[in-house]
């Protein structure tokens, strides 16, 4: 089992939020879902949990929007987007991997992936400024490298 680390989960589509959180809680996260940018927000302000796996687009608040209503809160707050065409939010999303550290995952996504992603990103103690970020070849996730 994992540490209990914590996962707020937000996506319009509640069956992908729901088959995400209990993918999640069997592999022993704490979980929350949102159906929304703005339960999400709310939700985030009750739960402050360490990971948001958040979809872009969605109504209300999109992605970006709830995260960074969610980083008034925690400046710290860690964030991977979920996207079905991230291409058409690159310079969001490479502005949001150098500034917070934020990752992305091309929706369908295997389980792995994701499991990686949050681990990458719990086990990450240094600071996003000293990588730089770069779309991957196959143009479905960022890649670091360490700054020279």
């Amino acid at each position: 089992m994992l540490s209990q680390q914590t996962i707020l989960v937000v996506d319009d589509d509640e069956l992908l939020a729901r088959m995400v959180a209990e993918l999640l809680r069997v592999e022993g996260y704490e979980v929350w879902t949102a159906h929304d940018g703005l339960q999400g927000y709310s939700s985030y302000y009750q739960h402050q949990t360490q990971t948001v796996v958040t979809d872009i687009d969605m109504p209300e608040l999109d992605g970006f929007e709830m995260m960074r209503c969610i980083r008034a809160i925690n400046p710290c707050a860690r964030a991977i987007y979920m996207s079905g065409a991230p291409e058409q939010y690159r310079r969001t999303l490479v502005t949001e991997a150098q500034n917070f550290g934020a990752a992305v995952l091309r929706k369908p996504f295997k389980g792995g992936d994701l499991f990686k992603l949050i681990e990458s990103l719990a086990g990450d103690k240094t600071k996003p400024e000293s990588y730089r970020y770069e779309w991957s070849p196959d143009q479905k996730r960022f890649v670091w490298k360490a700054a020279v």
